[in-house]
């Protein structure tokens, strides 16, 4: 009974798997990105480890030098909140479609993201 609990508190069925997808998904970017993130923090909320997950950072683009580190759900938030203005203001067809590219390039140097971090992404939507 714990795990249909667990269940109907994510959504569903669907969204439960989605979620645990997500997670999994998110430790191993982090985890394929640790040395080369160390020391880093992320360029979005500024923190090394993310204050409410614990996840690290990951960082598969063209930044280079202290560019580009991010953790996968700061990403994720950002280009939810993108898409969400651009609904909310009715933005015309191409204003949307830069910000639905946020879900899969970098912010930074226009790169798309590749490898684990990309799929890390495609589970956080």
């Amino acid at each position: 009974d714990q795990l249909c609990k667990k269940i109907k508190k994510a959504g569903g069925a669907e969204q439960y798997n989605a979620n645990q997808k997500y997670t999994a998904a998110v430790a191993v970017a982090a985890e394929a990105c640790a040395e080369d993130t160390k020391g880093q923090t992320c360029y979005i909320c500024t923190q090394a480890l993310h204050w409410k997950t614990k996840e690290g950072l990951v960082r598969m683009c063209a930044c280079r030098g202290t560019a580009g580190f991010a953790h996968v759900s700061c990403l994720a938030e950002q280009a939810k909140i993108l898409v969400a203005e651009a609904e909310e203001n009715n933005l015309d067809w191409k204003a949307k479609s830069l910000r639905w590219k946020r879900w899969h390039t970098c912010g930074l140097c226009e790169q798309d993201y590749h490898g684990v971090v990309r799929g890390a992404l495609g589970w956080a939507c």
